[in-house]
């Protein structure tokens, strides 16, 4: 925050995470031949403390956010403005993407942005249900939002692909997340265009989510793929993965058996509750039976589940951006269908591998088992999260498959696996392979468990916060120091694949040796400062030496609010512990500060024998209460094409979303001089992001003139058809014509 500081209770507040995170604004901004819905025209920022916008900027910066859903809690004065999870149980990535693209293009008149909702059929599906048929309404449950008739949201809310196909003259651009196909968007109007993929060419991550018995499969169902898939500009390829496994643990199925138990054993205790005081309705009540015989068939189907190894598969996917997709599932080399435990949240690519990772983005299909969410039963779910919750894998499990295996007369390749201590989230891969040694460069989130959330269990009601809003919905804080890591994989023995080389976080190059580790002293130890939370990237696209030479990260840094005693607890034994779980607790409670960064990574030929080849160069500390986020490589105009020549675009959060400029602004950095602090920053009185996820830097937008589209109706027609006519009919009205009912006065059929 930029006022001055007065009293010690500002200080304090000062010093917590800023809450303008937890609000967001659902307004879409455009012109309104581009999308006929947006409420205002492009909106020019302003330039904050007098400063000037670099000269050297150019293009269009893209980010992503998740912003609520159509049902999220409003500010009373400002129905535009959604408090996301406000409910306590929700985290903040469960909800619609929007689309923000900041335009550098025209510098003279400004920088002007742009944005707009993803909206997939879901989409239209989730405003109809939400306004006009309540019994078909989707709920969040967890990291996902779930229709018990409909399935499961795509909201498209985490990520970016550019693809630049070599008989197009602008690049196309691809819009991810976790849990849905990937759809691609039109860079200029912002639309969601086309899925990538027919529905039928996706498997469903689990039969759970799929096709119960006793009904026809879900109209929505549950894809896993990656939320970073890779591009090829070489051989004009686009590769992600389609994956899924068998339920987790057996106990965690028992979830709506104890709930159901639980409110018999409450109605028979106070019969003045019971449904039934008096002689019930004879339709309501067979439909009950029914209904009763329905949920224990398939909580049965649901429990077998648990033993079914079959339903575990990965499927790496290419497209060329014209055709049908193309899969291979990956086996291992006995055959057995690969088992991911957790995610694939990203994948890498090489010019002669697909590298995939079992990655620490943790997805427990048990999140989304209906639990009610009453007082009541807070203390029973507190202890069911405790037998069902579990820390991430602390080791990266990566299966590597070569390109050429990838034959379109096969159905199945063999992956070679090898395991790199400490668990990863987010990586990249050198494009070179020379001698087939494939370089990775990992972010070692250790201890840092980036899928648990704030939540009201983590609290008890006598906690007010310090008069403070809770931060429900952020993800926690990491509960160690992390480490960056450079490894070199050797894949050229046909049935192993071997760690040639590994280098761990060098220091920060400075003149005052100490520097990098000033406030972060406990009992008379010091603590690297920098490396808390790796968070996201930026890096300049398409090294012409196919090797990284510098990549940018930022971290989040420790904050006391979004630490928790259940997060704590899950990890105080730390396989890879390096700092003692009682002196985090301390750091933590003190606070460390969120930073962005340069890790160097330099030529093995420079190096001398043992010398680390990762060293931190450069590096930017953000004020005690603001954190930076989003972080984006920038080339400089007529610049040299080097991997520092340019800037570094980023978010940043301060205060709460009652100040003039909402506690949110785009920083600008030299990213050759990062420590000197930003060249610049942007702001509106209507900017109000949610947490912002990742970033993507286009030269140029244009009307998008691919033919590649999948039509709707087409697409999910084979299993509406199977639906009962209520469902049928409602797809007719509102999801195939991309209908929104503004109010319940839209809700009749035209």
């Amino acid at each position: 925050m930029n006022q001055s500081v007065e009293n010690d209770d500002k200080v304090e507040k000062n010093s917590s995470f800023p809450r303008s995170v937890l609000s967001v604004s659902r307004v879409e901004f455009g012109l309104r031949e581009d999308n006929p819905e947006a409420k205002y025209c492009p909106l020019r920022l302003l330039v904050k403390d007098g400063k000037q916008l670099p000269s050297g900027l150019q293009g269009h910066v893209f980010i992503i956010s998740a912003t609520g859903s159509v049902d999220s809690k409003s500010r009373d004065d400002n129905k535009d403005i959604v408090f996301p999870s406000s409910d306590g149980f929700t985290p903040f990535y469960n909800g619609d993407g929007m689309v923000y693209r900041f335009d550098f293009d025209n510098l003279e008149e400004g920088v002007f942005l742009t944005s707009r909702i993803a909206k997939t059929p879901c989409y239209y599906a989730d405003a109809a249900t939400n306004k006009c048929q309540p019994n078909l309404r989707f709920k969040n449950r967890g990291i996902m939002r779930m229709s018990d008739e409909l399935g499961i949201r795509n909201q498209l809310n985490t990520g970016f692909l550019p693809m630049k196909f070599s008989q197009e003259d602008n690049e196309r651009l691809l819009i991810t997340w976790d849990i849905g196909r990937p759809y691609e968007i039109d860079t200029k109007t912002l639309e969601a265009v086309t899925p990538v993929g027919w529905d039928r060419d996706w498997r469903a991550f689990n039969p759970l989510l799929a096709n119960l018995p006793l009904q026809p499969p879900f109209p929505f169902k549950l894809v896993q793929t990656s939320a970073h898939p890779c591009f090829d500009e070489n051989t004009g390829e686009m590769f992600t993965v389609n994956s899924g496994r068998s339920l987790s643990t057996f106990i965690a199925q028992l979830r709506p058996v104890l709930y159901w138990a639980f409110g018999l054993i409450d109605s028979i205790r106070n019969p003045s509750q019971r449904g039934f005081q008096k002689a019930p309705d004879q339709k309501n009540f067979f439909q009950k039976l029914a209904a009763a015989f329905k949920q224990t068939i398939h909580l049965l189907w649901s429990l077998l589940q648990s033993f079914n190894i079959f339903a575990n598969f990965v499927y790496v996917i290419s497209w060329d951006g014209k055709e049908k997709i193309n899969k291979w599932q990956v086996t291992h080399p006995n055959g057995c269908p690969i088992a991911i435990k957790q995610s694939m949240h990203q994948i890498g690519l090489t010019e002669d591998y697909v590298v995939l990772m079992d990655t620490a983005f943790k997805f427990l299909l048990e999140e989304i088992l209906p639990a009610p969410n009453e007082p009541k039963y807070e203390e029973i779910e507190k202890r069911l999260r405790n037998l069902i919750d579990r820390p991430q894998l602390p080791d990266s499990t990566i299966y590597i498959v070569r390109r050429t295996d990838l034959k379109s007369d096969v159905k199945k390749v063999v992956a070679r696996q090898v395991v790199i201590p400490r668990e990863t989230t987010h990586f990249l891969t050198d494009y070179k392979n020379p001698n087939d040694q494939i370089t990775l460069h990992l972010a070692h989130v250790c201890a840092w468990d980036v899928a648990e959330w704030i939540r009201e269990l983590d609290f008890s009601n006598s906690d007010n916060n310090g008069g403070l809003p809770h931060m429900f919905g952020m993800t926690v804080g990491p509960l160690d120091i992390s480490r960056m890591g450079c490894y070199v994989l050797d894949a050229k023995d046909a049935k192993q694949i071997k760690v040639a080389r590994s280098d761990l976080t060098g220091v920060y190059a400075d003149n005052q040796p100490n520097k990098y580790c000033q406030d972060t002293q406990t009992n008379g130890k010091e603590y690297c400062k920098y490396t808390w939370g790796p968070a996201l990237y930026a890096y300049r696209e398409n090294p012409p030496s196919g090797h990284f030479e510098n990549i940018y990260w930022s971290f989040f840094g420790c904050w006391e609010d979004i630490f928790t005693e259940e997060g704590f607890q899950m990890y105080q034994n730390y396989k890879y512990r390096e700092i003692p779980a009682d002196e985090v607790r301390q750091l933590t409670k003190k606070g460390i500060k969120s930073n962005l960064l340069r890790l160097h990574i330099a030529d093995l030929d420079t190096l001398e024998a043992n010398e680390n080849r990762l060293q931190i160069q450069d590096a930017y500390e953000f004020d005690t209460g603001y954190f930076g986020n989003s972080p984006q490589f920038v080339p400089r105009a007529g610049g040299t094409g080097g991997s520092t020549d340019g800037y570094i675009v980023c978010v940043v959060y301060n205060g709460t979303d009652e100040q003039p400029d909402n506690g949110n602004e785009i920083w600008i950095f030299d990213a050759a001089d990062l420590k000197s602090g930003p060249l610049c920053k942007l702001w509106h009185p209507q900017l109000n992001f949610g947490i912002s996820v990742h970033t993507t830097w286009l030269s140029k937008i244009g009307k998008r003139t691919a033919s590649y589209n999948i039509p709707v109706k087409q697409d999910y027609e084979y299993l509406v058809k199977q639906q009962p006519q209520e469902i049928q009919e409602f797809f007719n009205e509102w999801v195939y014509p991309k209908r929104e009912p503004k109010d319940s006065g839209d809700c009749s059929v035209s």
